[in-house]
């Protein structure tokens, strides 16, 4: 089989992936990214033109991570000369005594890090609730102004572009068989069964696949989990878009439910509950079977809460997540493989952070999972 070499080799060509791989074609490094699918696709977790992105988060090293993230977002904006962000603030809200200490440790969070952000006086909060969302009692709101909605789908094809721009190498249609450790200095991968990358590193971020490719090294606590993203249809033409100052909302309850304006399918509403609803094989997931209740709750939720949405959903489609136990990422190397990096279970929030996913006190390490 015919080799090719290189310094570093990133397998997984979603968002954290390609950002791995920018930032090390930035610092001068000879990389390849290696996707086992063709771009774009929709097999994967960083599919669809939407995600949520916030500063605020009852986890303190979260809400420091954000600021950092926001700039590097707006300067990769600047770079590519793209629109990747659009700003529609977002709302939280208490809507329950218990979910009181989710809101104050946001509020506090927000307060130490990221105080620009924090707006409780938004003109727009009476206006939702007088006409767009319906709560008979709220017992806290917040407006976390400096959020919105990331374009998902166009912001990983810009990062890759500016990869290859910036002489990286990507190979899509390309999956990895398997990895093989060499030494501290080399690792193997044998990819589509005809070609093996040589690399003095391997940083794996293959999602969902992540346990799988790295089972010979390691056990991982990995849950790979599919979930059903919702679309609703508004009653009333133009109602809850970004551009009639519809913010993106978060109920700061349990389970986490979350909407985003209409932007992806006209006058349709993204509203989803943040749950793994299906263990599954990624390989299988339209086969997954998915628990009637989360989907009962979320169209009770919108029935109750959401006066100018149809309570059935108009399109439903599925995503991949991968869950830690604490649904807090795992970003470090193999306990004894230092070349192998793991960068996986982003737990469908990891998005937004995959830009800059570290902080002084994130417990991203192999300690926390006991990885062995």
């Amino acid at each position: 089989m015919p080799e090719f070499e290189f310094e570093h080799a990133v397998v997984g060509g979603g968002i954290v992936g390609s950002w791995t791989a920018l930032h090390l074609v930035r610092a001068g490094k000879k990389v390849i990214l290696l996707e086992q699918f063709s771009h774009p696709h929709t097999r994967g977790s960083s599919h669809g033109e939407t995600r949520l992105i916030r500063s605020g988060y009852e986890e303190p090293f979260f809400c420091e991570m954000m600021p950092h993230a926001i700039r590097m977002w707006s300067e990769l904006e600047i770079e590519v000369g793209k629109t990747l962000m659009v700003n529609t603030g977002v709302i939280g809200i208490a809507k329950s005594p218990g979910d009181m200490k989710h809101y104050q440790d946001t509020i506090d969070n927000m307060k130490k890090y990221c105080p620009e952000s924090l707006d409780m006086t938004d003109p727009r909060i009476e206006t939702l609730f007088s006409r767009l969302l319906k709560f008979d009692k709220v017992h806290g709101v917040l407006m976390d102004s400096s959020g919105g909605i990331l374009l998902a789908q166009k912001a990983v094809l810009a990062i890759q572009a500016l990869f290859r721009e910036r002489g990286g190498t990507q190979w899509d249609n390309s999956p990895v068989q398997r990895i093989e450790h060499i030494g501290e200095e080399e690792v193997k991968l044998y990819v589509d069964s005809q070609r093996v990358v040589k690399a003095k590193s391997v940083v794996v971020c293959a999602g969902a696949w992540t346990p799988r490719l790295l089972s010979p090294f390691a056990t991982l606590p990995l849950q790979p989990s599919a979930v059903k993203v919702y679309y609703w249809k508004t009653k009333e033409k133009g109602a809850y878009t970004e551009k009639s100052g519809f913010p993106c909302v978060l109920d700061l309850g349990e389970p986490c439910i979350y909407a985003l304006p209409s932007y992806e399918y006209p006058d349709l509403v993204k509203i989803c509950i943040h749950v793994g609803n299906a263990n599954c094989d990624p390989d299988a997931r339209d086969k997954a079977h998915f628990d009637p209740k989360f989907e009962k709750k979320l169209k009770e939720y919108v029935r109750e809460h959401f006066p100018l949405l149809e309570s059935e959903p108009s399109i439903v489609e599925t995503c991949m997540y991968t869950l830690t136990p604490d649904e807090i990422f795992l970003i470090d190397t193999l306990p004894q493989h230092k070349n192998i990096v793991i960068g996986s279970g982003f737990s469908g929030t990891g998005f937004k952070n995959s830009v800059s996913a570290k902080s002084d006190r994130g417990p991203w390490d192999q300690k926390r999972l006991k990885i062995q």
